[in-house]
Order: structure tokens, then C-alpha cells, then sequence
């Protein structure tokens, strides 16, 4: 059985433990004056271990599959089966199908067939239109064209009485907008925010005038992008958007969909061209937080059109300490500025142990070995410097990445009987503004995903004049003791949260306390509207924002307590309902068992 990278780097350290060998690779790593020497050192000291720890030889390559495609195929049928009725379920197995057929196959184009049925059964009928066309471009057995035939009948039919389901017209998220005037050099800021420095916190946010719980301060869009892969037969892995009636495949990988010919060319040009042969390994061997380093170093490639030499001396004149994105005009800058303010966020690299700047060489050596063997990039690095230049931003953004990287959401819908919508994670994005804000387990802000694949940051706490903007890296005071979130913020992030959550001791959100409300005015929560809230009422979320901000700036010099917590939970799903995409699956749910 193949390794992941994090079993080669545990076996590495072991070796190096064991052997002691521990002392000199710290101070050899120590010794090291540059990126590039650091992993130069580590791969003399894995070299030197026992076994062959980078040579791969269990990865299987990746290529289309007419075996597993007609497997895939006939799961997808059990589900569409009539006593089954899992159409959404059939419709994954079949989108996997296509994924692993051979371009203008048989097998291909029966998949497309069968997709057009669940189509036809969901009412979707210009989707079941544009697969019986897909179905017929390949090798549909024509003994079964009457199927097809018959199947295009209906859906004219249906189409020509107007008879196709159409959203209604409070069901379409609204577009947000910045809740004051935007900065003249960065359109998707508010004027209000400055970039601070200082020993403590480093780069950070603050506003220059009082902002309320409920103002948009940014809606920023990722320089890079990364579809999570446990739903790559369900999303667009360009523009994540969930359009698995009428998915297409990749002609050479097997596990990459576009919801667009569009889509699936800009993917190219961006980051697929090199990513093609190798993203299936990629996916096995790492997390999506390291994926995230290999989505930025090809995007960054790209924006430089492919010229290597171009992009390390690019990167070489960056001036680390005088780059302020604040001082570049955003509204006319090029992509190569934009990945500037990329490479040069936090990387933390003097707080990491010994083990874990090993652990980041691992994934820069493991990962640069499969671009240099598989994929057009061992054409186009033909010098020692164009080798070292891809290693070291392989593992500077490897460093940058947990901070770096946000998560990107959609509204799953899930038929329970209460939460009808929850957020799903469906990919992740490098923010460069966005990554500068700081951590805190009592957050003042909170992130959440546009349709367009943009992240804005809403207020959820008031923010004095001249106090600096605060997110959460996923360890809440409400959810997380004080001795779990300081372990997994320092094991994650390499810091040691001094926030006023950590340094004031709040409590679980269990044992919070509740607000004294002032006379005549009731308890905020009422459970009715948070059911029809759940169910993304927009009527409900459109009525209760200023109420829930009423509530949130009145009660906020009592925080923490039971009632601000739950307004400010209540006010996201408002804002959820408002403005963040929803799944489409909710269409469906009259007409097959979800």
C-alpha cells in the first residue's frame, strides 16, 4: 500500500529520533541560510535514512478506466432505480463514470444518457437537452438512439408548454455591499481600514472609525483556488459552482469536472495544464491545506506565463519588509503584483521546530519530484535555479498556507426535520488581504462565501475606532477549551494566542452566563423563526438582520454571554440566507428521496 507524505516524513523523523540524529539536524537546519539550503540538508539527511523514502513506486498513474467507468455506471443506476429514487446520488456515480471514460467512448456516452434520464426525471429538461447532445457526440450504441429520441421529445414538450421549474425571485442571493465608501486603490475594502505593523501582532487590520455589528468591511476574491476533492464529480473545480447535471471531464485526468468549456479552459491556463497528470497523486498523498501550496506555485507559474526565469527574479526583487498592499492601486494592479502580496505573508518559519520545517521539506521534495517526473515543468526546469526556485515556493506557501488559506462554504441542504441548510465546506482560496487579519477565540468578525467565489468579512462585534479586526482560525472560545485551542493553535499556526478569550479565561459556551437585558425588552432568540431561518426563509433573514444587530451592539459590553453568543450565531444564518449560495439540491426534494 502507498504512503501518504505524512507517513514518509513520520518515518523520516523516526528514523532520525531513533538513530540520533536529532541534535545535528537541528542544528544543521539551523546553519542553513536560505530556503533552498534547508531543503537541500533535508534531503541529504532522508538520502542517508534508511529505505528510499521519495521514490513513489506505488503511485499508480493516472488515466482513464472503462472498467471502473462501467462499475461507476451500473452503482448509479441501483440508485436511479424507481422503488430508490437517490437520483442526486446517481447522478455522482454517473458524473464519476464520465469522469473515468474514455473521450468518445461508448461508455462515455452512455453515462451522458443516463445522466439526461435523472435530468428528465428532475424536470431539468434544457439539462437533459444538453446531455442527450453529449450522449450523441460519442459512441452511443445506436440500437438505443429511440431512447434518446424519445427522451428529446418530452423535454421539447415540456419546454414549449413552459412547463420548467424557474427559482423564484426571493430564492436568488442578494449581492452585498460594502457598508462604506470603498478605498480609492482597493475597490473591494472599506475606506475605513488600515494596514497596521508592530512587534506583537505583526501585519495587521484596524479601522480608523467605529464600525457596528452588521457592516461589510471586504469582499475579496482568492488569488488562488482549491476544490476540495470529495466533491469533484459535484462542482466545477474552477468556479466550484454545483452544476452536476451537466458536468464535463477532463480528456486526460480522472478526477476533475467543469461546469463549462469556459471554465474548463480558464482551469488550464491557470493551474490544470501543469496539474493534469499529477492531481489524483496529489490528492492522495496531502492534505488540502499543503494541496493549497501546489495550487498557489502553479497559479503563480502561470501568471508568468510559464517563464521561470522571469518569475525568481520576480521573486527575488520583492522587498519583503516595504511590500504594503495597501500602497498598490488594486484597481488597475496585474496579476503578478497581486502574487506579491502572496508570497510575501507570514510564514512563521523562525517560531517552527526542527520537526516541522523537516515535515514542510518532505511535502516541497515529494511534491517537486512528481512536477519534475510527470508533468511539462522537468522540460521547462533545465538549470539547478529553476529546480530550487520551484522547491522553495513549494515550501514557503506549505508554510503560509494554514494562515494564508481560507475555507470557501456553500449551503448544503440535508432533508432533516429541523436544520434544512448547514454550511459545506467545498474549497479553499489564498486571500491577501483576508490573510493579514489576526486570530482571535472571541473573533469581531466573521468570513462567509459569495456565489462568485468571493469572501466578504461581516462585523459581528463592535469595533472602536483605531481597534484592530479580528477572525477565527477555527478555535472558538464557545467550542473549544483554553488548553485545546492554545495546543492546536500553536501545533497549527505555530503561535501562542494571547487574545482577550485566552487571557480572560471565557468559558464554554455552555457556562456562559446570561445578559441582564434591560427592562421591557425579551429574550432575542425565538426558536419558531430560527426553524423558518434554517429552511433559508429570506423573508424571515430580510426582517430579523436589524434586530439581531440592535441586540448584538447593545449586549456587547456584556460579553461573553449565552445571549450574544446565540444573536450572533442567529445573524450568520441570516446573512447566510441573504447572500451565500445555496445547493441546488433543494429543487429536487418533491421528486426524489434525498
Amino acid at each position: 500500500m502507498a504512503l501518504d507524505a505524512y507517513d514518509i516524513y513520520s518515518a523520516l523523523w523516526k528514523h532520525i529520533v531513533t538513530s540520533n540524529q536529532r541534535e545535528d539536524v537541528v542544528n544543521g537546519i539551523k546553519a542553513c541560510i536560505s530556503d533552498s539550503e534547508i531543503i537541500s540538508f533535508v534531503r541529504r539527511v532522508a538520502d542517508n535514512s534508511i529505505g528510499e523514502p521519495f521514490e513513489l513506486k506505488d503511485l499508480e498513474r493516472d488515466c482513464k478506466n472503462e472498467a471502473k467507468a462501467i462499475e461507476c455506471r451500473k452503482l448509479g443506476n441501483e440508485k436511479f432505480h424507481p422503488k430508490v429514487k437517490k437520483y442526486i446520488e446517481a447522478v455522482a456515480y454517473y458524473n464519476e463514470s464520465i469522469a473515468l471514460s474514455e473521450d468518445g467512448s461508448e461508455t462515455l456516452a452512455i453515462a451522458y444518457a443516463n445522466r439526461s434520464a435523472v435530468c428528465y426525471e428532475l424536470e431539468e429538461y434544457a439539462d437533459c437537452l444538453q446531455n442527450i447532445r453529449l450522449a450523441r457526440e460519442n459512441s452511443y450504441p445506436e440500437n438505443l438512439t429511440f431512447k434518446l429520441d424519445n427522451r428529446e421529445k418530452g423535454c421539447l414538450k415540456r419546454l414549449a408548454e413552459n412547463d420548467h421549474k424557474q427559482l423564484e425571485k426571493d430564492d436568488v442571493p442578494r449581492k452585498p455591499k460594502l457598508s462604506y465608501e470603498p478605498n480609492p486603490k482597493i475597490p473591494r475594502i472599506s475606506d475605513c481600514l488600515e494596514l497596521k505593523e508592530d512587534d506583537q501582532f505583526g501585519r495587521h487590520l484596524v479601522t480608523n472609525r467605529n464600525l457596528s455589528v452588521g457592516d461589510i468591511v471586504i469582499e475579496e476574491a482568492p488569488f488562488s483556488s482549491l476544490l476540495v476533492s470529495d466533491r469533484r464529480y459535484m462542482h466545477c473545480d474552477y468556479c466550484h459552482d454545483d452544476q452536476f447535471l451537466t458536468l464535463i471531464p477532463c480528456k486526460s485526468c480522472t478526477v476533475t469536472m467543469f461546469c463549462s468549456t469556459n471554465c474548463q479552459q480558464k482551469a488550464v491556463d491557470t493551474y490544470h495544464r501543469i496539474e493534469c497528470s499529477v492531481i489524483k497523486d496529489m490528492h492522495f498523498l496531502f492534505t488540502k491545506v499543503i494541496l493549497m501550496a501546489l495550487r498557489t506555485t502553479t497559479t503563480a507559474i502561470s501568471t508568468f506565463d510559464y517563464n521561470l526565469k522571469e518569475l525568481r527574479l520576480h521573486v527575488e526583487s520583492i522587498d519583503e519588509k516595504s511590500m504594503n498592499p495597501f500602497k498598490l492601486d488594486w484597481s488597475s494592479i496585474d496579476s503578478k503584483q497581486v502574487y506579491s502580496t502572496i508570497h510575501i505573508l507570514a510564514t512563521n518559519q523562525s517560531l517552527r521546530s526542527a520537526s516541522d520545517l523537516v515535515q514542510r521539506s518532505v511535502y516541497a521534495i515529494i511534491m517537486s519530484e512528481l512536477l519534475f517526473r510527470n508533468t511539462e515543468l522537468g522540460k521547462l526546469c533545465d538549470d539547478q535555479e529553476s529546480h530550487d526556485l520551484i522547491r522553495t515556493l513549494l515550501f514557503r506557501h506549505a508554510q503560509a498556507s494554514p494562515v494564508s488559506m481560507h475555507s470557501t462554504m456553500f449551503m448544503e441542504y440535508t432533508p432533516k426535520e429541523y436544520e434544512k441548510y448547514s454550511p459545506l465546506k467545498v474549497g479553499c482560496g489564498s486571500f491577501p488581504i483576508l490573510s493579514m487579519i489576526n486570530h482571535s477565540c472571541a473573533p469581531n468578525l466573521e468570513r462567509m462565501t459569495l456565489p462568485n467565489g468571493n469572501v466578504m468579512a461581516l462585523v459581528n462585534r463592535p469595533i472602536k475606532k483605531g481597534g484592530q479586526l479580528f477572525d477565527n482560525y477555527g478555535y472558538h472560545h464557545c467550542l473549544e477549551s483554553l488548553e485545546k485551542r492554545q495546543n492546536g493553535l500553536f501545533e497549527q499556526y505555530s503561535f501562542r494566542c494571547q487574545c482577550e478569550a485566552c487571557k480572560l479565561k471565557y468559558p464554554l459556551f455552555i457556562r456562559l452566563p446570561h445578559a441582564k437585558l434591560p427592562p421591557g425588552v425579551r429574550p432575542p432568540i425565538d426558536y419558531d423563526e430560527m426553524d423558518r431561518l434554517a429552511q433559508h426563509d429570506m423573508a424571515t433573514a430580510l426582517r430579523k438582520i436589524p434586530e439581531y444587530c440592535w441586540y448584538l451592539n447593545m449586549l456587547d459590553p456584556q460579553y461573553p454571554n449565552y445571549e450574544v453568543s446565540s444573536v450572533q450565531e442567529a445573524l450568520v444564518k441570516c446573512y447566510h440566507v441573504v447572500y451565500a449560495k445555496k445547493s441546488r439540491k433543494a429543487r429536487y426534494k418533491d421528486l426524489c428521496n434525498l
